[in-house]
């Protein structure tokens, strides 16, 4: 850490510090290296300044889940603490203890004593907290695992940093995880972190092979055919106590994982047995492939669709889980979802919703499919967040699966059919959100992000980078005059700005619906009624910069107003009321909707005096006056005298001149 003289002060000596919590002061100036994934600077504690600490800043793009408050709460032994876990600043901010050693993605080498005892035990009792805490970690691996050496337990690093499961290696990842992109992965269930801690163990007494250039996926159709422990601890030679017990961490049952508490004596038990999953002893085949399980058979329904569907509708699917694999209950379902099952002209499933029934009756572990994309329904926001940011790896893009899955209904139906509590109900948060925010067509996704993950920041290009948090921060933002706005803006906000600053204004329960706030477009009028909405509802004060940068465009809405007076009027009230950052006083000289009729009652009763003038005047032009002949002529005579008389005097005026 630098010292105290260096701290707030930036390359160029511009301190921009940042206090937390009264005490923590961040420079955001002095960037460190990144932090398991996190981007991390320099903060220093006034109350205890010899304490070494990390701030840490979750990109815009991966924010930590909607729960982490609660984890960042948990206290236990042999877990980096959590100091401070603030938006206050309007942007998130994470104080975390730096680490008591290297990581253990460093290397090393490490005996089966060593890794039940000060591994396998340590991390067990951490998880054993988050699971009372109803919470999972979801980021048990090397390089967010620190040792401070000799016989001391290792310290699991922080849960909070990044979307969980995101930056796990599929390697530390149980295959129902890891054949989902990181975005699709989730909160899972704690024994998926029981996974992730036997891949760790296993990884360890393999001698901290380099894993970092592991293609994604790479290891997926190996471990479908031999089994997660197979390919991952296999090749150990492992003793009759450990060997047992890794195979029941690594086994690609969720059901036949040991639970954090069966492994706080792992050291001292000697009894783990092993349950196997089901196997067929007459394989069955999809293309060259050879299927003895269900979860292989769910896995490759998905990739050879084609031939799938020629055994399913053939009842060679039924057949073979009834006799092979003894599930008559699950191929009875088959049989039913089959009977009613339709074919494109490829040969495939004609109904997406149909072969993700078909998948979960096989395999009902198994996360949710739709077109080809494997995710968990609560991973559902990241998902979406990553689609909108175009980070996606997908074929289909995700934010269609998900609208699909809600309008369709078939959300639901997987809740009723997946056997992972927590995703049943997380499938009725994510429909309840949908209707919260009014999801009614495609373009309508981008508000579900918001509506499911709190600490999801503002996304507009313009200010993903300070990563606000708040309504308030955003307002302030767009005030400070940071913003430059770009050649033939039509707006000030866009649509991202609009869409945060609504689902936040719904979760503070500041109003009552989605469409209270929402806006049909973008537009400067339109921008100035939501933005006056909201100084009213979060009490700011004066917005004079937001003033200022909306006045020049609202000249137009002055139009509508007949009278030049009265336009000259409004404008320049207008002017005051942007000079006073008063928005509500902008939108009411604007709209005044009594003036207005006023103004149109005036204007119409002035355009029926103008018609009515117009056809007199047309009459009279008409009317033919009634002279009589002598008096027409008697009058020509009297007023050509009068000539000739003015012309004498004219010339006699010009002799005498």
């Amino acid at each position: 850490m630098a010292g105290a003289d260096e701290f707030g002060q930036s390359e160029a000596g511009d301190s921009r510090s940042l206090t937390i919590d009264g005490r923590y002061v961040i420079n955001p100036d002095h960037k460190l290296p990144d932090f398991v994934n996190c981007p991390s600077y320099q903060v220093k504690d006034t109350v205890s300044p010899t304490t070494e600490l990390l701030a840490l800043a979750p990109s815009a793009l991966l924010p930590p889940q909607a729960s982490a408050a609660v984890i960042a709460k948990i206290r236990v032994p042999n877990l980096l603490p959590v100091r401070s876990f603030n938006d206050a600043t309007g942007s998130l901010w994470i104080l975390c203890d730096a680490p008591p050693g290297n990581p253990l993605s460093d290397g090393g080498t490490w005996t089966e004593t060593a890794v039940l005892e000060r591994v396998i035990v340590p991390i067990a009792s951490i998880l054993h907290a988050y699971n009372e805490a109803g919470v999972t970690h979801r980021a048990i691996r090397p390089d967010n695992v620190f040792d401070a050496g000799g016989r001391s337990a290792v310290c699991l690093g922080p849960a909070v940093t990044a979307p969980p499961a995101y930056f796990q290696p599929d390697r530390f990842e149980p295959l129902t995880s890891a054949l989902c992109e990181p975005a699709g992965r989730g909160s899972g269930s704690i024994v998926d972190d029981i996974f992730s801690l036997g891949a760790l163990a296993a990884w360890l007494l393999g001698g901290c092979a380099p894993y970092r250039d592991d293609a994604p996926g790479g290891l997926l159709e190996e471990r479908f055919q031999k089994g997660s422990f197979a390919v991952l601890a296999g090749h150990l030679l492992l003793s009759q106590d450990v060997a047992p017990l890794l195979a029941a961490m690594l086994s690609d049952d969720p059901a036949a994982r040991p639970s954090p508490r069966d492994l706080l004596h792992a050291a001292d038990h000697k009894g783990y047995v092993v349950r196997r999953s089901t196997a067929a002893t007459a394989p069955i085949m999809l293309g060259s492939v050879r299927i003895k399980t269900a979860r292989a058979l769910a896995w490759y329904a998905a990739r050879y669709g084609k031939e799938f569907a020629s055994l399913l509708v053939r009842g060679v699917i039924e057949r073979w889980m009834s006799y092979e694999l003894g599930m008559p209950q699950a191929a009875g379902r088959l049989a039913l979802l089959a009977r009613d099952a339709a074919l494109a002209e490829d040969g495939t499933l004609a109904s997406s919703g149909t072969l993700m029934e078909i998948i979960s009756a096989i395999d009902p572990t198994m996360p949710l499919c739709w077109n080809g994309i494997w995710f968990w329904p609560d991973a559902i926001g990241q998902l979406l967040t990553s689609a909108l940011a175009g980070k996606s790896t997908t074929s289909l893009d995700p934010s269609t699966a998900v609208f699909e899955l809600i309008r369709t209904g078939r959300l639901d139906r997987f809740a009723l059919v997946t056997t992972v509590a927590t995703q049943a109900a997380a499938c009725a948060v994510v429909q309840k959100a949908a209707r919260q925010v009014s999801v009614e067509t495609l373009s309508d996704i981008d508000r579900l992000p918001y509506a499911l993950n709190p600490y999801l920041p503002c996304l507009s290009p313009r200010c993903e980078s300070d990563r606000l948090t708040a309504t308030w921060a955003l307002l302030q933002w767009l005030n400070a005059g940071q913003d430059t706005e770009t050649a033939g803006a039509t707006a000030l906000l866009d649509r991202q700005m609009t869409t945060f600053m609504s689902v936040a204004a719904l979760r503070s329960r500041l109003v009552d619906a989605f469409s209270d706030l929402a806006i049909t477009k973008n537009s400067w009028p339109l921008d100035l009624a939501l933005l006056a909405r909201l100084q009213h509802l979060y009490m700011t004060g004066p917005l004079k910069g937001i003033g200022r940068k909306l006045l020049p465009h609202l000249t137009p809405e002055l139009k509508r107003w007949r009278s030049r007076s009265t336009r000259t009027s409004r404008g320049e009230q207008l002017a005051v009321a942007s000079g006073e950052g008063d928005l509500g006083l902008m939108q009411k000289i604007l709209t005044d909707p009594q003036a207005l009729r006023r103004d149109q009652t005036a204007y119409s009763a002035a355009r029926k005096q103008e018609h009515a003038l117009k056809a007199e005047r047309e009459r009279l032009e008409r009317q033919d006056t009634d002279v009589p002949l002598p008096m027409r002529n008697e009058m020509i005579r009297l007023a050509t005298a009068v000539g000739v008389v003015c012309a004498i005097g004219s010339l006699c005026a010009e002799i005498v001149l």
